[in-house]
């Protein structure tokens, strides 16, 4: 067999096997040496595949792609530092647990470490944040060839769901001539292989006694129609704001941050005294109230965690336990408790909201429109809010609980925020609440909305800066504070809807928000312009009226 021969057989071998094993979607970026790679994933009939010219923010679309329902997505790219750019992405799919397939073409053996073009050592180049690599063979007539395709993909869907999934690399050395025969559409025949089943591990969490906290994050597996068995009056239930079952729990309570914020003594200590043990139940909770409390509190923890790799931020608990949280919750025997820590509990989350509820008309700030927004937009619709403000004013100022909302918590960082919401927003309404400097941070990802034609409302928040920087201690360093962390940017965004053909809306004032404006069909950028001063001072009134409206709850 002549080379093109074997080049054909190998990638769409290889194409076809990944296929078969679930990859159903590949963002490609352009590049010479993955040319094989590229036309073997478009040319396959059962595969839907983007091409994003930009590798950073391509891999965070594919993140998007995977995110909702944690479906292994291919990226495929050329050598060099176009697979380097993959790597802020795949340290975030590895500590949310979401299945990138990164397939990095290079160059062959003989082309390393001799000054060639566009050549770095790409072996294991992801370190810590795979979960598998594996290197291909450059194509050859060996007999081995094809069944160690099908072995090594074999070997990297253990991660692509189950307890231990995560992004993996196969790097795929390629010697030219690059172009296959593309008439050998025969090779993709392959059938859909049987995923294997999600398993408990022996060791189970059976029983727990008396009055229960429960605190659920992010969790990989949906918790609809768990509902009946957290639904007691001795279990107090709090619910990250990415965590979905707070639409549809009862008495979920939701403010948890304002709550923690603001406990005296005497309650921490009621807690201490009326919960018998705290159960986590997936990734971590955003708010950091909560999480210094968990760092504090003497009450026993237990962790279900989905995954082999245990979160036991902030604090180790007494027990973890790794397996489906449906399965493990079922098969719990909860034993009841005392009825009154969940009413006081309760009741004082519901304090909270109508407190926002009754007083947000005497604030102007970002939280204002925050608040506004949630309000107005239709029930449909998903929220993508970036890490920074906008996902603790999420926190804070949602008390509707109508929308299902996503973040990137895994890293907490701003790059490929807007990348990662038009990835989603390829199969579902999205709206994106973000700052003006995680914007700029992702500006080229907007390019997808044009090429995919993917439509995208935008809401940025634009208070010349990084406003949360306002509320660390960084901030009483004013002589220093805002050339290192202020860092004004003066960006008019209207000249980046009209560059990637978005329709531009400027928002004066919280009053400019309405059901029209944020529910909008098509590709919209509404920019709502703020100052980071008299936001600061807001945000604090606002929780120092709270603080004082919790502390005065008694028992």
């Amino acid at each position: 067999m002549n080379h093109q021969e074997l080049l054909t057989k190998q990638v769409f071998t290889l194409v076809d096997i990944l296929w078969s094993h679930g990859v159903d979607e590949v963002v490609i970026s352009p590049g010479s040496r993955s040319t094989p790679i590229a036309i073997a994933a478009e040319l396959h009939p059962h595969i839907k595949t983007y091409v994003h010219p930009d590798e950073r923010s391509a891999a965070f679309f594919a993140l998007g792609l995977s995110k909702r329902d944690h479906s292994p997505v291919g990226i495929i790219c050329t050598s060099g530092t176009a697979a380097a750019n993959y790597t802020p992405a795949i340290a975030e799919a590895e500590l949310s647990h979401l299945p990138l397939i990164a397939i990095t073409a290079d160059r062959p053996h003989e082309l390393r470490d001799v000054g060639a073009p566009q050549s770095i050592d790409q072996n294991n180049m992801y370190g810590n944040y795979v979960k598998y690599y594996t290197e291909l063979p450059p194509a050859d007539a060996h007999k081995s060839a094809l069944n160690l395709i099908g072995t090594k993909v074999m070997q990297c869907s253990r991660y692509f769901n189950g307890n231990e999934t995560g992004p993996v690399q196969i790097n795929v050395p390629v010697r030219e001539p690059l172009i296959p025969d593309i008439t050998r559409t025969d090779l993709f025949y392959r059938e859909k292989a049987v995923r294997p089943e999600y398993q408990l591990t022996d060791h189970a969490l059976t029983e727990l006694t008396g009055t229960g906290l429960v605190l659920i994050g992010e969790t990989m597996e949906t918790l609809s129609g768990i509902e009946p068995v957290l639904d007691k009056d001795y279990l107090a239930v709090i619910a990250d704001p990415r965590q979905h079952i707070r639409k549809t729990l009862h008495n979920t309570v939701t403010h948890h941050d304002l709550i923690f914020n603001a406990l005296d003594e005497d309650q921490f200590s009621y807690i201490e005294e009326n919960v018998d043990y705290i159960l986590r139940i997936g990734d971590p909770l955003t708010s950091k109230a909560v999480n210094s409390f968990l760092s504090a509190t003497e009450i026993p923890q237990y962790l279900i965690s989905e995954h082999q790799n245990l979160k036991t931020f902030p604090i180790a608990p007494y027990q973890a336990f790794v397996g489906q949280v449906r399965g493990t919750l079922k098969n719990i025997e909860f034993k009841p408790g005392g009825r009154r820590f969940k009413h006081w509990f309760s009741n004082m989350d519901a304090a909270v909201e109508s407190h926002i509820d009754l007083n947000i008309h005497q604030y102007t700030d970002e939280g204002r429109c925050t608040y506004e927004i949630f309000k107005h937009t239709e029930a449909g619709r998903s929220f993508f809010l970036s890490s920074s403000m906008p996902v603790r004013d999420g926190e804070r100022y949602d008390t509707v609980n109508t929308h299902t909302i996503y973040a990137n918590r895994g890293a907490n960082g701003i790059d490929g925020v807007v990348s990662t919401a038009l990835g989603m927003a390829s199969k579902q309404k999205v709206t994106l609440i973000i700052g003006d400097v995680a914007l700029y941070h992702d500006m080229n990802g907007l390019i997808m909305s044009k090429l995919e034609d993917v439509d995208l409302n935008i809401i940025v928040f634009n208070n010349n800066g990084g406003g949360i920087f306002s509320f660390l201690p960084q901030y009483d360093n004013q002589d220093h504070f805002e050339r290192l962390f202020g860092t004004p940017l003066d960006l008019d965004f209207r000249h980046t809807a009209a560059l990637y053909d978005f329709n531009y809306h400027e928002v004066n004032s919280y009053a400019d928000i309405d059901s029209r404006l944020v529910n909008a069909a098509g590709r919209n950028l509404i920019e709502i312009k703020t100052d980071r001063e008299q936001n600061l001072k807001q945000h604090q009134q606002m929780k120092t009226e709270i603080g004082d409206m919790v502390k005065s709850i008694g028992y």
